[in-house]
């Protein structure tokens, strides 16, 4: 506004140097700037611009009077002046007091779009909009008959129109000078639109920012170098406890708990000393105190700028009870699903030991029957003992190999094998008891070479036909091939009862089956499926399965497909042909259960084996005390009375010979640390019930290898 007040002097200076005949003719100020007044003449100069409460007034103006004559000798200084007032930024207009436009300088014609012939001789009210045009007469006439002014001698912000009808934002200064007598006015305006439009720009980014602020869910706080407080959103307040008006101009440490709240202006102090921050640019978990002096976790992340020179930090604030509460329930759940996990383990584990104890009996007891009775109904009915037995020994190595498998124990040997070799076992295994139903089993052979453990990779194959087998009341199985890529995808497909869609994950669960609600056995125990899960994530195998409700499924597991390579024939093994034993040796059976001790000394007395048998390995040094020779084997239970182990019991036999003796460990543990201890002990382990011919060959086996 200072240099429109300095306009307006130069203005004023002109009419006050003679402009009176310009002003009669319309010319342009240059034309009688510099006449020598006839009557000393009253400058009235404008002020800065201040508000007002009434509407604006653009132009005051008075009546006009006869122009007066031009003077010869103003051509040179009234070029001078010309040239002043056309190079000035803002545009000047002259009226007399009636409001008529006596001349513009260049600057306005630019600001208002009209040539100086447009507006010469018009009433200035042409350029301002309503409802400034409409009361701009009534204004001069009030300044004239009671000398108030609204606007002469001052400045202030008003509305102009252009010729195109365009309303603009200008500031607008106006002074008064009377020349030979007559009032004129000139009126300095500058176009002020781009300054209002960068305004309202600020106002609007500034507005947007706070509106952005108050509206973030995270509290936002700004503070001073000294850490007092500057800035306090809405989710601030919510978080805290406090308005913004509690807390604005105070240390921000009002807002922590101790040790934090003693402790943050020398952690300031230091950063602005050292440059070396401790949260500032870095988030962290921090404690925050609300204004009912509770503490809460909360995120904390500094932020540091600089505004108008001096330096600021932003903190953004984040209430994080509740995902610590939740993180607590998440904590404790998963605590009591491990602990229900290690109890159920542990329950299989007990419940299999002591199941498998009469079992094996029962397995023994019944192997010695079978051979000492002839053919007959006494026979007959120790053979249904031997199917019912079996089923029992199925359930219960299903328990065992789940076991393992939690237990991390199961070794995986990858070798390169053809696929059909599995699948030819599962023709033989299958084909009769699929048959047996009223169903066609197909297995369609393939060439293919896979890289993986054969023996788990075929008891993944196995339990899925069984599972088809139990599942399948009629049509057909077939099991087959197909090459993906880098693998080969063996399916099973079925046309059994199919899978209801909600179930397509559980039946990968222990003991769960779909169909079979009064359990019947037949249909088997719901591992089988389980342990195929199990495997998959040891071998790295996917399986996955397809099912139409009532119309069948089809499961399948991807294997690692090999590219064609000799493979060197495998070595026949002899088969272990169980009878004659004579000249096998002695054999040290140690285990605490009675009747499990009393059964396997019958089937290995049977067999041709002398047999020293013990409850412990004191008894059983006791009974060999007079022996000279080491036995052949020796054959113990792992876990004996008073917390002994069978590894513990076989070192001390080697003790007394001061010899290594063949050794074999039975057990019927289930439990992952037990069978993980058996299986670091080095000694072959086999796992109860063990049926007669296993033993036998195990037996051969270590003797063999003796």
């Amino acid at each position: 506004m200072d240099a429109s007040v300095g306009l307006l002097v130069i203005a004023a200076v002109a009419l006050a140097s003679g402009a009176a005949g310009w002003l009669l003719r319309g010319r342009r100020l240059s034309e009688v700037a510099d006449k020598p007044p006839e009557e000393p003449v009253l400058i009235e100069s404008a002020a800065p611009p201040v508000s007002s409460a009434s509407p604006p007034l653009p132009f005051d103006s008075l009546s006009p009077e006869p122009p007066a004559t031009e003077s010869p000798d103003s051509e040179r200084p009234g070029t001078l002046t010309q040239a002043i007032l056309d190079a000035a930024v803002d545009g000047i207009v002259i009226i007399g007091e009636t409001g008529v436009i006596r001349s513009i300088n260049t600057a306005a014609e630019r600001i208002f779009g009209y040539p100086a012939e447009e507006v010469v001789g018009r009433n200035v009210s042409m350029l301002m909009p309503e409802p400034y045009r409409s009361a701009h007469d009534g204004y001069l006439a009030h300044y004239r008959e009671t000398g108030e002014a609204r606007i002469i001698g001052k400045g202030r912000e008003v509305q102009g129109l252009r010729k195109n009808g365009h309303v603009f934002p200008m500031d607008l200064a106006v002074g008064g000078a009377v020349v030979d007598g007559e009032r004129l006015f000139a009126g300095i305006v500058r176009d002020i639109s781009i300054r209002r439009e960068t305004e309202e720009r600020l106002r609007y980014s500034e507005a947007k920012n706070r509106a952005i602020l108050e509206a973030a869910v995270d509290g936002i706080i700004t503070i001073d170098d000294r850490g007092r407080i500057e800035s306090f959103n809405r989710a601030a307040e919510r978080i805290f406890g406090y308005s913004a008006a509690e807390v604005l101009g105070r240390n921000v440490s009002m807002l922590m708990p101790a040790p934090y709240r003693q402790a943050h202006d020398g952690y300031l102090e230091n950063y602005l000393n050292t440059s070396q921050p401790r949260i500032i640019g870095i988030g962290r978990e921090v404690e925050g105190r609300r204004k009912d002096g509770e503490t809460f976790p909360m995120d904390l992340a500094v932020g540091e700028g600089f505004l108008a020179g001096r330096r600021i930090f932003a903190g953004t604030v984040r209430d994080i009870t509740e995902r610590k509460r939740a993180d607590a329930d998440l904590r404790t759940a998963k605590d009591e699903a491990e602990r229900a996990s290690v109890a159920k383990t542990k329950f299989l584990a007990a419940a299999s030991h002591d199941l498998r104890q009469p079992v094996q009996s029962l397995v023994f007891f019944t192997a010695a029957l079978t051979s000492q009775l002839p053919d007959g109904t006494a026979r007959a009915m120790v053979d249904d003992m031997e199917v019912a037995v079996a089923a029992l020994k199925t359930l219960l190595d299903s328990l065992l190999d789940i076991s393992k498998l939690d237990a991390g124990v199961v070794t995986v040997r990858p070798m390169i094998f053809p696929v059909d070799s599995v699948l030819a076992t599962t023709r033989v295994s299958y084909t009769t008891l699929a048959a047996a139903k009223g169903v066609r089993l197909t297995v369609v052979p393939s060439n293919a070479l896979v890289r993986t453990d054969p023996a788990l990779f075929g008891r993944m194959v196995q339990n899925l036909v069984d599972n088809a087998v139990r599942y399948t009341g009629k049509g057909r199985i077939v099991v087959g091939c197909r090459r993906r890529g880098d693998l080969l995808r063996v399916e099973v497909w079925d046309t059994g009862i199919g899978i209801p869609a909600g179930h397509i994950e559980e039946i990968f669960e222990e003991f769960t089956q779909i169909g079979n609600p009064e359990r019947d056995r037949e249909k088997g125990l719901g591992l089988g499926l389980a342990i195929v899960k199990r495997l998959s994530r040891l071998l790295g195998h996917r399986v996955s399965v397809r099912s139409v409700h009532g119309r069948g499924s089809v499961f399948w597991v991807e294997v690692p497909l090999q590219a064609t390579v000799r493979l060197r024939p495998a070595t026949q093994r002899s088969a272990v042909v169980a009878g004659d034993g004579a000249g096998r040796g002695v054999i040290v059976l140690i285990d605490d259960e009675p009747v499990v001790l009393s059964s396997l000394r019958a089937v290995l007395e049977s067999w041709g084996f002398e047999v020293v048998a013990a409850e412990s390995a004191h008894e059983a040094i006791r009974l060999l005390a007079a022996r000279e020779r080491p036995p052949a084997v020796i054959l113990a239970d792992y876990r004996l009375r008073e917390g002994r182990t069978g590894t513990e019991a076989i070192r001390d036999v080697c003790d007394l010979y001061r010899r290594a003796i063949p050794s074999i460990i039975i057990t019927g543990d289930t439990a992952p640390e037990r069978i993980r201890e058996a299986e670091a002990s080095g000694i072959s382990v086999l796992h109860k019930p063990v049926t007669p011919p296993v033993l036998l060959s195990a037996l051969t086996q270590t003797m063999g290898n003796a």
